[in-house]
């Protein structure tokens, strides 16, 4: 961030990109679903492009081989690089969230809390699977077209930006299979603009599921060592 900031604001671009659209669209409602989806967009593809990031070090600078040499496991290795992403991502996250604070009615300490450890759940679950790809991705280009394209299916297709009555009654089913449309759900909850509190309480337990699955598959079933 402070050797070349102007890549700073490529983590703010789409998101910021879609909240403007729906700004100038002018509906209150379709905003505040912009606000969710976008804090979920940055987590999500900040964890995602731990891959292309791990890909590159492991190709380009054999760094991965040295450190598999070393004391330091995978879980170490993984998350120390993740945080740096978090940490790039942090003004974006940062930004967004002053917004929900301002526009959103009641939005307290508890509130904040809550949106803190869903972008944290998001975080982790998404890295976890920018870890696991980086370590069976045989080149940086193939790295950044599979993490941009993982990012959309994850970001934008399901429902992120929108609510999931919107989809055809066929489609739910399927959306509710996709761990960011819990993650959405959760922020829009603090915000008070979620749907019944049932559908609260899967995403609840929705989220931390998909969270640890994808973290015992980046870990267990990770290609650490090179054959």
């Amino acid at each position: 961030m402070l050797r070349i900031p102007t890549l700073l604001p490529f983590v703010f671009a789409t998101p910021f990109t879609i909240l403007f659209i729906l700004f100038v669209a002018g509906q209150r409602t379709a905003f505040a679903y912009g606000l969710a989806g976008a804090i979920t967009m940055t987590a999500t593809q900040q964890g995602l492009f731990l891959g292309a990031d791990l890909t590159g070090l492991k190709i380009d600078h054999k760094f991965q081989s040295m450190v598999v040499a070393s004391p330091v496991s995978p879980f170490t290795y993984m998350f120390s690089v993740a945080l740096s992403e978090l940490a790039f991502a942090a003004p974006a996250v940062f930004v967004i969230t002053a917004i929900v604070a301002y526009t959103t009615v009641g939005f307290g300490l508890l509130a904040l809390l809550e949106m803190i450890l869903v972008i944290i759940l998001t975080w982790v679950m998404s890295s976890s699977i920018g870890f696991f790809l980086s370590t069976y991705v045989l080149n940086t280009r193939s790295a950044f077209i599979t993490v941009s394209f993982i990012s959309i299916v994850l970001s934008i297709l399901p429902p992120v930006f929108y609510p999931v009555t919107t989809l055809p009654v066929l489609l739910r089913p399927v959306a509710e299979l996709i761990p960011t449309t819990h993650a959405a759900n959760l922020i829009r909850s603090v915000m008070g603009i979620s749907p019944s509190g049932s559908q609260i309480l899967v995403s609840w337990l929705a989220l931390p599921a998909f969270t640890l699955a994808f973290l015992l598959l980046a870990l267990l079933k990770a290609k650490w060592r090179e054959s």
